[in-house]
């Protein structure tokens, strides 16, 4: 499937909860499937990019990250939709962020990029349906932050969304992913080169790489190490020498790769709007902030996913639940992955996404 990559300018600035216009605001954006059928939009994670299936050539080497759930005869089938993508506000990927340039300056915002919520990230996702003339969504869905989004929106805009898919994610940002994300914002900040935020461009900060070795610690779960590092190693009296060794492979492997592109003030506001997030915020009682949503809402935990654990999707459920029996269905997802297995198990993500869209 070939999809289309685009750039589009708000016609008005856009003015973030904490009361910062950002003047010619843009969007970066996806748009595949059935340009006639009816809307589904996908919500990405918090370092991932609109590009969520398909390519954009026929020799494109790599396909989007939920490529086998979206495409023609898949479970969300772009023989009938039409789906969209578009990078969140403050990621690095081309949409208005830390990365793009200050009309008022002539510069990069860097660290005067304004803090962002969840709530501006779902306003910003509001603007951008509105300006390409976009009235109803049959759904929304993402995983992890885009999970989170896709909530955010449903509570916010009860009549544009009809229904959500929500995959690692929960109804506000729980104490381990605040603990997780604090300490990755502590670390870009407390590097010397970091500069207060106006870093050299061009020369990752070492802090990059510790952040994401902590990243492949925390997004999987132990028991992937152990099949993919632990049980590779023989028996042996240098068996645990060689696993640290191992180990230390696993977390040093294509660092210089990860990192590059990767801008590190993006990171601290995208993480600064994922620990704003709390559905009962902006209307100060968070049971009462979830019941704003209206729709039919599927709830997607991984087993092993130690951050968002199946608790904090129940607890979302039990809300609309006691409200209207049925609203909100939980699913459970069986991976090694941990975090990662909201995007790694497609074929298990087909089987609930399929059944949940058939139904509506």
């Amino acid at each position: 499937m070939l999809v289309q990559k685009k750039l589009l300018h708000l016609p008005e600035p856009f003015v973030t909860e904490s009361g910062v216009a950002l003047k010619r605001p843009q969007i970066v954006y996806d748009d595949g499937g059935n340009p006639d059928g009816p809307v589904i939009l996908i919500t990405h994670g918090g370092f991932a990019d609109q590009h969520v299936a398909g390519r954009y050539c026929a020799e494109d080497p790599t396909p989007g990250w939920w490529d086998g759930l979206i495409g023609p005869g898949k479970a969300i089938d772009t023989d009938t939709f039409r789906v969209l993508c578009m990078n969140a506000l403050g990621s690095m990927y081309g949409s208005t962020s830390p990365l793009t340039m200050n009309p008022d300056t002539g510069c990069r915002y860097g660290p005067h990029f304004p803090p962002i919520t969840l709530i501006d990230m779902a306003r910003y996702q509001k603007a951008f349906l509105d300006a390409i003339g976009v009235e109803e969504l049959h759904l929304v869905a993402g995983p992890a932050m885009g999970a989170m989004t896709a909530l955010q929106l449903a509570a916010l805009y009860p009549e544009l969304i009809g229904a959500a898919v929500a995959v690692a994610g929960c109804g506000r940002t729980p104490p381990a992913a605040l603990a997780a994300n604090q300490f990755i914002i502590n670390v870009l900040t407390m590097d010397p080169a970091f500069q207060g935020g106006w870093y050299d461009l061009v020369r990752p900060l070492a802090a990059m790489k510790t952040v994401h070795q902590f990243l492949r610690i925390m997004s999987v779960h132990e028991d992937l190490l152990k099949t993919a590092v632990w049980d590779a190693v023989h028996e042996g009296v240098q068996a645990q020498a060689e696993r640290g060794r191992a180990i230390s492979r696993y977390l040093t492997a294509t660092l210089d790769i990860d990192v590059r592109d990767r801008d590190p003030n993006c990171y601290i506001t995208l993480l600064g709007a994922i620990n704003s997030y709390d559905l009962g915020r902006d209307v100060g009682d968070y049971e009462a902030g979830v019941l704003r949503i209206q729709c039919p809402v599927l709830l997607l935990s991984v087993d092993t996913d130690t951050v968002y654990r199946l608790e904090w999707a129940e607890e979302v459920a039990d809300i609309l639940n006691t409200r209207m029996a049925g609203q909100a269905r939980i699913g459970l997802i069986d991976s090694p992955w941990g975090h990662l297995g909201s995007i790694k198990e497609t074929e298990q993500l087909c089987d609930f996404i399929a059944s949940f869209v058939a139904a509506l």
